[in-house]
């Protein structure tokens, strides 16, 4: 899905909590070659933190010239595949109240 087709529904919703307004947010930029990669990372966690939205401790950027991805979804990267796990546990773990202030109040 498009980035911004993504901020308008969250931006737009009827949700009680505006915006990415404590949520964990995962994030992951793929380009072609390791400085767009972390530039675009760096520029989608500020985005995440301008909608009030948590960046995992960890983001991922792909260099698409080194790590693919098969049909099936397999990742050619050890390294990659571990940190995309990683970031998913991170994400998981916030959801299910093991960190964040929802599940405190």
């Amino acid at each position: 899905m498009e980035l911004r087709t993504t901020v308008r529904r969250v931006v737009l919703s009827d949700d009680p909590h505006p915006y990415l307004d404590g949520r964990a947010v995962g994030c992951v930029t793929s380009a072609m070659g390791w400085q767009a990669a972390v530039s675009t990372l760096t520029a989608l966690r500020s985005i995440v933190h301008s909608l009030r939205g948590w960046p995992t401790p960890l983001g991922v950027p792909l260099n698409t010239a080194e790590v693919r991805f098969d049909a099936d979804g397999t990742c050619s990267d050890q390294r990659a595949y571990d940190s995309l796990r990683l970031v998913g546990r991170q994400v998981a773990e916030f959801a299910l109240g093991e960190v964040g202030h929802h599940r405190l109040h």
